[in-house]
């Protein structure tokens, strides 16, 4: 599939789709969703527009987008993982959201009767071989003026003021295990490459973090020990780490315990958020809108 700009097939999916992955998906979205939530907003996502959300999963990024458009609005999710969309559509089922449907699949290769007014998706793109050419083929399901909207990351600047040692192996091991899993842990600043690359004007793009301070590290420290966790048996695999030399059930503790001792400032990484505006049908850029700020 590389070089084919579609969706990674799930079975590559290096974290994988258990109830611990499925658990952990749950606890980052309520983290981030600020940042995708301001994203969505600053690239005008709002009442009645048609969106469709690439590598949807449980669902939680079409959730956020489906309260936005409302009830004269739709959202349609697409994912390859069917255990993450049985997910999803009980959830739309026990909460009476009517105006976001999901399908497994993969939305490149669909026809669709009409266009949509946005394409958006979260930590997508860096799980595709190709993601250029996925944004190519994506903008083509838009209509003209129709928005490109993602939220990536960038692994780069993960470090920790005082220096605490199990952060900064959690979080190489965090890089070195989504690397053997296929993905591209410093594509959030490659992005405005990746939009010129398809065709697209240069993006609005905007970099937040969240960063821990001491013992008011919680959100972040659980959050890199559940992704380190969800990620152990590639790790073990690929032998970055030793059987049972980290325990998922006390991993969250020991990292804050750390960081408490050290007074220290934590960060996982740099969120990039970036969208854009198709300027012809197709998906095509006529020109350059606005500028990368």
């Amino acid at each position: 599939m590389a070089g084919s700009g579609a969706i990674e097939p799930s079975e590559h999916y290096v974290l994988g789709h258990s109830d611990r992955e499925l658990e952990r998906l749950t606890r980052q979205a309520a983290l981030i969703e600020p940042i995708t939530r301001d994203l969505l907003l600053d690239a005008g996502i709002g009442s009645g527009m048609r969106l469709l959300d690439v590598g949807t999963g449980r669902g939680d990024v079409a959730f956020l987008a489906a309260e936005l458009v409302g009830d004269t609005g739709s959202v349609v999710g697409f994912d390859r993982a069917a255990t993450g969309l049985a997910v999803a559509r009980g959830r739309a089922e026990a909460h009476a959201v009517g105006n976001v449907s999901f399908e497994e699949g993969d939305p490149t290769d669909r026809a669709f009767e009409l266009p949509f007014d946005a394409v958006i998706g979260r930590y997508v793109l860096e799980f595709n071989p190709d993601p250029a050419a996925m944004v190519r083929r994506l903008a083509a399901r838009l209509r003209p003026g129709g928005v490109v909207a993602f939220h990536e990351i960038d692994w780069t600047g993960a470090r920790s003021v005082p220096p605490v040692a199990i952060w900064d192996r959690c979080c190489r091991l965090a890089v070195e295990g989504l690397k053997a899993g296929g993905a591209d842990t410093e594509i959030g600043m490659k992005l405005p490459s990746i939009f010129a690359a398809a065709g697209l004007p240069p993006p609005t793009m905007r970099m937040t973090a969240l960063v821990g301070a001491g013992a008011n590290s919680d959100g972040p420290v659980h959050r890199l020990a559940g992704l380190v966790s969800s990620l152990l048996p590639s790790l073990e695999g690929h032998g970055l780490v030793a059987a049972d030399e980290l325990d998922p059930a006390s991993l969250a503790d020991e990292i804050l315990d750390e960081v408490t001792a050290g007074a220290s400032a934590v960060v996982a990484g740099s969120e990039i958020t970036v969208w854009s505006r198709v300027q012809t049908a197709g998906g095509s850029s006529a020109g350059a809108q606005s500028a990368a700020r």
